[in-house]
């Protein structure tokens, strides 16, 4: 499965906020490491049932969703939990892989696992939008739906830092921070790579933004879920970087492998198809982290 990219990974040893301060703790890890685990804690409910509606991109941050969907108790979260644990501590690949797989399993599949992020998805169709628009009208039109015309000849980072503002504002609920912080982290890759000016930007640019954003928010969902006690001591931080760049390798392969088989560009893309696309992919690349997972 193919991880390279136009712009790589971070060199910047960016850590997100979650590692110091996560937002909703979940049940400690398993005393005793096993090579695999089936564990079910039974109390993995994360909100009430109902499915949101796919999010439309808009210059304006999100205001209101629906319940998020809770992930079925019959399945739970304590396999997922215990492979992650055993992965960051012992830098088995393998056991990572599988973590990340039982997570999607216990949230019902790709489809039920995706409804669960919808300021993720929303935040990915602005910038499939902003990638659209780039390519049909240039870099101001492009910026001018989001208020941002101005900057078109601004460095990309500074671009995108304010793109992040005006798509996810600081504060709100924890799948808005995932999405700010999967923004914020795709923009230091980026940064990184030493990428120019916004108007400087190339069509595979803007691929790989789109891409980065999906797979950092796919990431920061299964880590907030299952892996905070994962990183307790006696991970240092080079510790903690290895093993999020190990999962990072893993999902953004699966996202960049479900993006290249549906044969189309984002600017290929008509305006009324971005919802569609992107909620699909989402789908798509999660039933591939179970399914690869699972073999690993």
């Amino acid at each position: 499965m193919g991880t390279s990219g136009t712009f790589g990974g971070s060199t910047n040893g960016l850590v997100p906020s979650w590692v110091d301060e996560p937002a909703s703790p979940p049940a400690a890890a398993p005393e005793s490491a096993e090579p695999d685990y089936d564990g079910n804690d039974g109390t993995d409910g994360l909100g009430q049932n109902g499915e949101p509606p796919l999010a439309s991109p808009s210059a304006e941050p999100a205001k209101a969703y629906p319940p998020i969907p809770e992930i079925p108790t019959s399945s739970g979260l304590g396999g997922a939990r215990g492979n992650v644990t055993r992965g960051a501590r012992t830098s088995d690949e393998r056991a990572l892989r599988r973590g990340a797989g039982r997570y999607v399993q216990a949230s019902g599949g790709g489809r039920a696992a995706a409804s669960r992020m919808p300021n993720s998805r929303a935040v990915a169709s602005g910038v499939a939008g902003l990638a659209k628009s780039f390519a049909d009208q240039g870099p101001a039109e492009a910026l001018r739906r989001f208020n941002l015309d101005s900057m078109a000849g601004a460095p990309a980072e500074d671009v995108f830092v304010a793109l992040t503002e005006m798509l996810c504002p600081a504060g709100g609920s924890i799948d808005e921070a995932i999405a700010r912080d999967a923004l914020l982290e795709t923009i230091a890759d980026l940064a990184a790579s030493g990428v120019g000016n916004f108007d400087e930007l190339s069509k595979d640019d803007l691929r790989e933004f789109f891409i980065g954003v999906v797979s950092r928010s796919i990431e920061g969902k299964i880590l907030n879920e299952v892996g905070t006690n994962a990183f307790a001591a006696p991970l240092d931080i080079s510790g903690i970087e290895y093993v999020q760049a190990m999962l990072h390798d893993f999902v953004v392969g699966c996202v960049r492998d479900e993006f290249d088989a549906r044969g189309a560009d984002l600017s290929d893309l008509g305006a009324a198809a971005i919802d569609s696309f992107v909620a699909d992919l989402y789908c798509a690349a999660l039933d591939l982290i179970e399914a690869l997972g699972e073999d690993g």
